[in-house]
């Protein structure tokens, strides 16, 4: 197969980020009897950090690729979902996987995939585990797809285990509470392991808390064993300083929101354990990581004039964090164009993302799991603010700039596949 013929069969495949699954519909079994065929790739895997989490799992996860790039060191980097390019998913020293490397490794395990019927997902995981030998990596980091204990991630073996933090979603798959959430996240947690966390709600404490006891595992808590302190954030990123043990280290990142030096800190945590074990890895390479990293869609600036921000925000948390970055760190009205999934909790990102916003364009992208706009109008109509209802990305980001003023800003956000598509526009 060539790369769009690759393309379009990872599309033929059941892609649960595109439709909506059940419970049921996650299990290990068949994925690793997948991989069985294959001679268990996953167990060759170098250095394995496994990333789980409700909100920053993906920036953590290009914290730790950035800095691990810059202390010399050759990475292996698995993500979901894409914004453009399928080719994201899967990069080595920071560079997406060539389409005709994709083409090929697709190729050689078509029979296997079809064999098993294994998602699109764990398809992309196993062809990011054979390029990843191929690769002769350092380290190996992996973005849980979803939850943590039933994930195709989850079947490798992390010298770390990282959990950012826990919130609501994916609701009608992981349980409709945080403790719930938090018990399957947790499974990505091993028997006398090492887990870095993100500071956690109190409901999803106690499940990590009740984990690390069973497991025997070692815990490095952010906010108890690293401390963050000078924080500062402008409209050019944050600057920081961070405290571990009696040591103080200075760090300013890129990226925008106090959010993000929380997910900084969360890398550091990992970085922290693995100087410990690496010589190779320094204080020196890890600032210079943090300092030129780049996290597309996170609160990206995408143009200057008028001002336009595009972010990848889909659950309350991430519109929390949304709106407090562009309280602080920008302070002009929002014009927002909002399109989002119709299975996340719309209600409870609009009511945060509303009352920052002067006006309002729904919107929906290619995805068949895209709520209506007309859905999306009865949640802003009770609020009195001007909105306009279009029918693609595109038609939304024509709207917003007819009227855009000096005083004003375009926040492009609701879905990964919004975000995608406004990137390719803008």
């Amino acid at each position: 197969m060539d790369f769009k013929a690759a393309s379009r069969f990872l599309d033929s495949l059941i892609n649960y980020e595109r439709i909506t699954g059940s419970y049921d519909d996650f299990k290990l079994d068949r994925f690793k009897s997948f991989l069985k065929d294959l001679g268990n790739p996953q167990q060759d895997l170098k250095n394995v950090i496994l990333v789980a989490g409700t909100k920053g799992k993906g920036s953590v996860c290009h914290f730790l690729e950035s800095a691990l790039h810059h202390c010399g060191l050759r990475t292996g980097h698995l993500t979901k979902p894409h914004l453009i390019s399928v080719t994201e998913r899967i990069k080595v020293a920071t560079k997406p996987i060539p389409e005709p490397d994709l083409a090929r490794l697709l190729t050689k395990i078509k029979n296997l995939i079809q064999k098993h019927k294994v998602t699109y997902f764990e398809a992309i995981t196993a062809t990011a585990f054979l390029y990843f030998l191929e690769n002769n990596l350092d380290y190996t980091i992996l973005e849980v797809g979803l939850g943590g204990r039933l994930d195709a991630t989850n079947v490798t073996e992390p010298i770390i285990s990282v959990l950012t933090l826990i919130g609501l979603d994916h609701v009608e798959i992981l349980g409709d509470s945080i403790t719930k959430i938090a018990s399957e996240k947790t499974g990505i947690i091993r028997n006398n392991g090492y887990v870095v966390s993100s500071k956690q709600r109190p409901m999803a404490w106690n499940i990590i808390r009740k984990k690390i006891a069973e497991t025997n595992a070692q815990l490095f808590l952010i906010g108890r064993d690293l401390k963050i302190e000078n924080e500062k954030v402008t409209n050019a990123g944050g600057e920081f300083t961070a405290k571990i043990d009696k040591n103080r280290f200075n760090f300013t990142i890129p990226v925008l929101g106090r959010h993000q030096i929380e997910n900084a800190c969360t890398a550091l945590g990992v970085l922290q354990r693995l100087l410990t074990l690496d010589k190779r890895i320094n204080w020196d390479g890890i600032t210079q990581g943090l300092q030129k990293v780049k996290i597309p869609a996170r609160c990206e600036i995408v143009r200057r004039n008028p001002l336009i921000m595009v972010d990848v925000a889909h659950n309350p948390d991430s519109a929390l964090a949304l709106n407090q970055t562009i309280q602080d760190c920008l302070k002009k009205d929002v014009v927002l164009i909002f399109g989002a999934s119709k299975d996340k909790l719309v209600s409870e990102m609009l009511k945060t993302l509303l009352p920052i916003s002067k006006r309002v364009i729904l919107t929906k992208a290619k995805s068949p799991r895209a709520c209506p706009p007309k859905e999306l109008e009865k949640i802003v109509e009770p609020y009195s603010i001007p909105y306009k209802i279009t029918k693609s990305v595109k038609e939304a980001i024509g709207e917003g700039l007819k009227k855009v003023t000096e005083d004003e800003m375009i926040v492009i956000t609701g879905s990964f596949y919004v975000a995608g598509e406004a990137l390719q526009r803008l």
